[in-house]
């Protein structure tokens, strides 16, 4: 796997489509966050099935996954996202997940500002994010970091829930 930026203790690492089921220890240490957006934990081959779940028309090379190593090589998180989604220049952040013990020590926003420079350097102006309107962890980190409030769309089925998302996004200066 190719080193793509690094976020303080983090490095993030590029995971192909075909590898993608590295990722499923972390989803299923990640409960919490599964039973805020499905209602229920993470499906057995769920990480095997990121690739499938993007948008259809997206060209190869769009859809990117990485993996969050720690110092040790420890998966403490991952970032899966689309280039230039729903237009040319705007990249759409479909899940950042840091595990448990990963969690509230900056690392999240680490990570988001390292994406940020990342995006930035190979042409995007704009993020976007979709928070789970039961994710209020969620959507102040969101908020914190710079995002805005664009609008609320739902309820969309989404696992066992019926959930209304705000979509969000942030300007890149």
């Amino acid at each position: 796997m190719t080193v793509v930026f690094q976020a303080g203790d983090l490095t993030a690492e590029s995971v192909p489509d075909a590898e993608t089921g590295i990722v499923q220890p972390l989803l299923d240490r990640c409960e919490d966050y599964h039973q805020i957006a499905y209602g229920r934990p993470a499906l057995p081959e769920q990480a095997r099935n990121i690739p499938n779940e993007r948008p259809p028309t997206l060209a190869p090379g769009q859809g990117h996954l990485f993996a969050l190593r720690d110092a040790q090589g420890g998966l403490a998180g991952m970032l899966e996202a689309l280039r230039d989604f729903p237009a040319r220049g705007e990249w759409y952040i479909g899940l950042l997940l840091l595990a448990p013990e990963a969690r509230s020590h900056g690392r999240g926003e680490a990570v988001l500002n390292a994406y940020a420079d990342h995006v930035r350097a190979n042409g995007g102006r704009l993020l976007r994010v979709a928070v789970v309107e039961h994710n209020e962890v969620g959507r102040r980190f969101w908020t914190r970091v710079g995002f805005q409030p664009e609008q609320w769309v739902g309820p969309i089925e989404q696992g066992l829930r019926m959930n209304r998302v705000l979509k969000m996004t942030k300007a890149l200066g």
